[in-house]
């Protein structure tokens, strides 16, 4: 990395626009006013994953076989420290760690840090409704190795000190974010291969209609009606990188 000395990196919530194609980068803002530097990493960070059974117990019987129903985002939970006493610095600027240039920015910046205005600088990104999208911002968590895509899910404001005209001096975010994963890159790291579902394929080299019929549908006669459903003529010889749907089977067992 340019200008890389080893320095602390401190966690940035971004907001960004997801692409409709799994292969595209995230569209992050670049607009100072979409980011924000925390002041203070945090200590420590919870994880939350859970899974759903459908309940499908029958009457007078003592247990169930825990059939799956789905598995909920992830969800991370951080709190963040806003601190005007003075005992911990404000957060680094955009060009901190610049030679020369981060020096004379750093120089020439004497704002005082005041907790009421980050929280403001905060909220607009993680938690204000924005009107181009008709809803809060979708999110991108980044500190060092953890990237998370995110929206808000709960925000809790602890004030702590103040001045003697009530003035905060030290406020605590609590955030809950829950995983926000596009459409076209959930379908593509799911990879179902269940018969009751309909799927994606993209062909690789060595694709048969018989062979994924097999896999999905565990009966590789259903190749004819895969082919009638993509409009394929020479199925025999399937392009790699086409991308095929495998229909969900109707009852009676045809795709």
């Amino acid at each position: 990395m340019l200008f890389d000395q080893g320095k602390l990196e401190k966690m940035i919530l971004r907001a960004y626009k997801p692409t409709t194609q799994a292969d595209e980068v995230p569209m992050v803002s670049d607009a100072p006013e979409d980011s924000y530097v925390v002041q203070v990493n945090p200590s420590s960070y919870g994880i939350q994953q859970t899974i759903e059974y459908s309940d499908t117990q029958a009457q007078g019987t003592k247990g169930d076989d825990g059939t799956f129903a789905k598995s909920p985002p992830r969800e991370m939970s951080f709190t963040f420290l806003f601190d005007a006493t003075g005992v911990v610095p404000p957060p680094p600027g955009p060009l901190t760690g610049v030679p020369i240039a981060g020096a004379i920015a750093e120089a020439l910046t004497s704002e005082e840090y005041v907790v009421a205005d980050e929280i403001e600088k905060f909220n607009h990104v993680v938690y204000d409704y924005a009107g181009e999208v008709h809803r809060p911002r979708r999110l991108m968590l980044i500190w060092g190795q953890l990237g998370f895509s995110c929206v808000l899910t709960s925000l809790t404001y602890d004030f702590k000190l103040f001045r003697p005209d009530g003035t905060p001096l030290r406020a605590t975010a609590t955030c809950t974010f829950q995983e926000a994963v596009p459409d076209s890159q959930r379908v593509l790291e799911e990879a179902n291969s269940s018969p009751d579902l309909t799927h994606l394929r993209e062909v690789s080299a060595g694709d048969t209609l018989p062979l994924m019929a097999e896999e999905v549908y565990g009966d590789p006669r259903h190749y004819l009606a895969l082919a009638r459903h993509n409009g394929l003529v020479n199925f025999r010889n399937l392009a790699p990188g086409v991308t095929l749907e495998l229909p969900r089977l109707e009852n009676g067992g045809r795709a």
